[in-house]
C-alpha cells in the first residue's frame, strides 16, 4: 500500500500536473511537495560569501509552497524545501522521507529552476529505487486509468510491472504487448528470404505465445485477466504508436535496477517510450 508519495515541485504547469495526479490517484497517501533550489555562485566581491540570495531563495520558495497548499487546503500535504543538485536531492529525499512512490512532471519552466526538465525526470525514473510516475499529459482533474499498457517480454522485471499494474488499478483493462523484433542479417537468394520468414514467422508464434503466456499466468495468479498482444516492429515506436492508437491511459514499465548504470527493461527503448509517450507512464522497480 502507498503512503507517502514525494512530488518534486517547481512553478511549472507540468509540476501542477503532477501534484493533481498524485492527489486523485493516491487518495489515502501522506503528499510530501519538494522544491530544490539550485546551486548558484553568490560571492561577495571581497571574496566572501553572501548569503542575501539564498535567505531570499528559501523564502520565496516557503512562500510559494505555502501559496500551493492554501489552494488545495489538502491536510495530507507537508512541504520540503533543500538546497543542491534536483536529482541527487530527490532520490535523498526519498530514502530519509520512507517515500513509496514519485509523481513528477516531464518538463520544468525555463530560466533558474530546471528541476522537472525532461532530463531530470528521466535520470529520476532510471535510478529511483521506488516506482516513478512520470506524468505526461494535462488534466483539469485527475481520472482514473482505464486502459492499462505493460510491455511484456518475460522476465522478471516485466513480471513486476504486470503485477504493479494489476495491484494499482483493479477496474482497468490490462495490455501486456509483446513487440518482435524482425530477424536481420544476409538472408540470400530469394527462395533463401522466403524459407527464413516462413520459418521467423513459426518461430515467432512460438515464441510469442510462450511469453504471453507467462503473463496470463500472473494474471490468474491475481484471479485477473491481462488482454494480451503482439506487434512486430522497432520497441521504441512499436510501444508508442501502440499507445497512441488503442487509446491507452497508462504506460506501466519495468526496470532493471537503480544503480547509475542499469538501464531500463529493453535498454534505451524505455527511456524513449518515458520521453515519447503521449500518456503518463510509470517505471516499476
Amino acid at each position: 500500500m502507498t503512503t507517502r508519495v514525494l512530488v518534486p515541485y517547481d512553478t511549472s504547469e507540468q509540476a501542477s500536473y503532477a501534484l493533481e495526479h498524485a492527489l486523485g490517484e493516491f487518495d489515502d497517501a501522506e503528499i510530501v511537495l519538494e522544491h530544490v533550489i539550485e546551486p548558484f555562485t553568490n560571492y561577495t566581491g571581497a571574496g566572501g560569501y553572501d548569503t542575501t540570495r539564498y535567505k531570499q531563495e528559501l523564502e520565496n520558495a516557503e512562500e510559494m509552497l505555502e501559496t500551493v497548499c492554501d489552494r488545495y487546503d489538502d491536510d495530507r500535504i507537508e512541504t520540503l524545501v533543500h538546497y543542491g543538485r534536483p536529482v541527487h536531492k530527490v532520490l535523498q529525499t526519498i530514502d530519509e522521507e520512507d517515500i513509496d512512490t514519485v509523481v513528477i512532471g516531464s518538463h520544468g519552466r525555463d530560466g533558474a529552476t530546471r528541476l522537472l526538465l525532461g532530463s531530470v525526470a528521466e535520470t529520476v525514473a532510471r535510478r529511483s529505487p521506488v516506482p516513478v510516475t512520470v506524468v505526461r499529459q494535462p488534466a483539469d482533474s485527475y481520472e482514473t486509468p482505464e486502459r492499462i499498457l505493460v510491455p511484456f517480454e518475460g522476465s522478471e522485471t516485466s513480471e513486476h510491472a504486470l503485477q504493479y499494474a494489476l495491484d494499482h488499478f483493479e477496474d482497468a483493462t490490462v495490455t501486456a504487448l509483446y513487440v518482435a523484433v524482425p530477424a536481420k542479417g544476409d538472408i540470400g537468394t530469394v527462395e533463401d528470404a522466403f524459407d527464413a520468414l516462413e520459418n521467423w514467422d513459426d518461430e515467432r508464434t512460438a515464441h510469442v505465445e510462450s511469453i504471453l503466456s507467462a503473463a496470463e499466468t500472473v494474471a490468474a495468479d491475481n484471479d485477473r485477466t491481462v488482454e494480451t498482444r503482439s506487434v512486430d516492429g522497432t520497441p521504441e515506436d512499436a510501444l508508442v504508436e501502440f499507445a497512441e492508437q488503442e487509446n491507452v491511459d497508462r504506460v506501466v514499465l519495468g526496470s532493471t535496477g537503480r544503480d547509475g548504470l542499469s538501464r531500463l527493461l529493453l535498454g534505451s527503448v524505455a527511456e524513449t517510450v518515458v520521453r515519447r509517450s503521449p500518456v503518463s507512464v510509470t517505471v516499476v522497480k
